[in-house]
């Protein structure tokens, strides 16, 4: 279980959030190929559906890493023949601006801007439960419409140097989703959309995706959107996260 951690924030994060990100700043100092924005490549095609569903016409994407995708290298990161362009441009997208802490030349927030849609993947999952509460409603905080979030459930191939996994905050999907939906009760203007990868019971690596809309209600994704069904549908709070065939 997550819990809520209020005592830290942008200005005041952990010793621990602030040694990691130290850490993550190295890291992508050592090689051009890490921390590439490698992860965004499966949810493209995703993400350019909910743009034109809401008519998006400006995104953040909060984590980006060396965020390749963006510009002419992006064959670097992707070379497949769907991905002609930078992503931002096969979005339709003019209005972007990329956010990474642990990279100079995306450290810097934008100020009083917001987005139409604010992405954020592989991220949450590296930081620190301490400090995910202030995290996720800074993310939150730069979207007028929509959010996309993308979390592995799962333990990562890299170690940190003090030997944790780099996925320090290990949590099933049920729990992000329980401690987001929370925090979305702030957000009640906010569609979040939550793609987990994750293990399934025979051992295969699964994406599997949610919709928390505001009241909260936690829609699992298939092919087509089901029914919303209400809170109140539910005899426990906690039976509101459950996958339908």
């Amino acid at each position: 279980m997550i819990k809520a951690n209020l005592d830290y924030s942008r200005e005041s994060p952990s010793q621990d959030y602030t040694e990691l990100l130290t850490e993550y700043k190295m890291m992508h100092k050592a090689s051009d190929g890490m921390f590439n924005g490698r992860s965004l490549v499966k949810f493209i095609t995703i993400i350019d559906n909910f743009i034109k569903k809401y008519n998006c016409e400006s995104l953040l994407d909060y984590g980006c890493g060396k965020a390749v995708l963006y510009t002419d290298n992006f064959k670097k990161v992707a070379d497949v023949p769907e991905i002609t362009k930078p992503i931002h441009e096969i979005w339709g997208i003019e209005k972007f601006k990329l956010f990474d802490p642990g990279y100079p030349e995306h450290d810097t927030l934008p100020k009083d801007e917001l987005f139409d849609m604010v992405i954020s993947t592989d991220v949450l999952e590296h930081i620190p439960s301490t400090d995910l509460d202030w995290v996720i409603r800074e993310i939150f905080s730069y979207s007028s419409n929509v959010v996309f979030l993308n979390i592995a459930c799962m333990q990562a191939l890299k170690k940190l140097k003090d030997g944790r996994n780099a996925h320090i905050s290990l949590y099933t999907s049920g729990e992000w989703l329980q401690f987001i939906a929370r925090i979305t009760e702030d957000f009640p203007y906010l569609t979040v959309y939550i793609f987990a990868d994750e293990f399934n019971q025979d051992g295969v690596l699964e994406t599997n995706g949610f919709k928390i809309i505001p009241r909260p209600t936690i829609i699992p994704l298939i092919k087509e959107e089901q029914p919303m069904r209400e809170a109140s549908d539910f005899e426990h709070k906690s039976d509101i996260v459950q996958r339908w065939d």
